[in-house]
């Protein structure tokens, strides 16, 4: 039977507007450095298995991969 070991991190927002919060639309201006973070998870063998935005604070990931 496979065996998991998982890792649960929160990602800080960088850069946000308020105006365009206030409209509803996604408030990151360079969502980039989310995925230049959520890679350096994803090559260290995490595979992510949930993403949430925390409204403009960061996001919270959950990540799993085998245990070996």
């Amino acid at each position: 039977m496979q065996k998991w070991e998982y890792l649960v991190v929160y990602i800080q927002a960088r850069e946000t507007t308020q105006a365009v919060s206030e409209l509803g639309m996604d408030s990151h201006l360079n969502a980039d450095k989310f995925t230049e973070q959520l890679n350096k998870y994803a090559s260290g063998g995490w595979e992510l298995m949930h993403f949430e935005w925390d409204g403009d604070k960061g996001a919270k990931a959950v990540f799993k991969r085998p245990r070996g």
